[in-house]
């Protein structure tokens, strides 16, 4: 191979255009893997992260003092616009205590009842919420062991998320 007067090497064209081939597929293949390990590391993304509630009578009878429940739908179009920002907050909220429950509405039932008694129905839990019907999205907040709050509306929940993640909404500070 020929050389300069300064004594570098000559370098061959198909050569060169080798090396940048080869360091743009070492790049390509760097980027993908980290793209892959950061979405492994992400799992809160998806609402099979979370503890779901499948019966009317568990969303307020839980063993927790402070504890948030979500009800979503993967049909409603809201709760698909909203759905990183909730989950986001919800992660962060959950890391620690483990109070998040999520309800996807499409899978919730009645409860099991024994012989004599009556199922909790939507229409119990609805009467124990103060609200005409469950519709999505809505949280519902339970503080010191007690139903506090519904947060219903893309606008009042924005507000609730920004409190929760700010760690000031006055019900879990107390």
């Amino acid at each position: 191979m020929a050389t300069y007067k300064k004594g570098y090497k000559k370098q061959n064209p198909q050569l060169t255009l080798l090396k940048t081939i080869l360091a743009i597929i070492a790049t390509v293949i760097v980027l993908v893997l980290v793209a892959f390990v950061y979405d492994k590391a992400t799992d809160w993304r998806d609402y099979n992260s979370y503890n779901h509630l499948e019966t009317y009578d568990q969303v307020l009878d839980q063993e927790k003092e402070d504890y948030v429940v979500y009800f979503y739908s993967e049909t409603c179009p809201t709760c698909q616009d909203i759905k990183r920002d909730v989950l986001e907050v919800l992660n962060d909220e959950d890391k620690d205590n483990n109070n998040v429950y999520l309800v996807d509405t499409n899978n919730l039932s009645q409860s099991a009842v024994g012989e004599g008694e009556e199922a909790y129905t939507d229409t119990n839990l609805t009467e124990d919420l103060g609200i005409e019907s469950i519709s999505t999205p809505l949280f519902v907040v339970v503080s010191n062991g007690e139903f506090e709050e519904v947060i219903k509306g893309p606008v009042s929940i924005d507000d609730f998320l920004e409190a929760l993640a700010s760690d000031s909404y006055n019900p879990f500070n107390d």
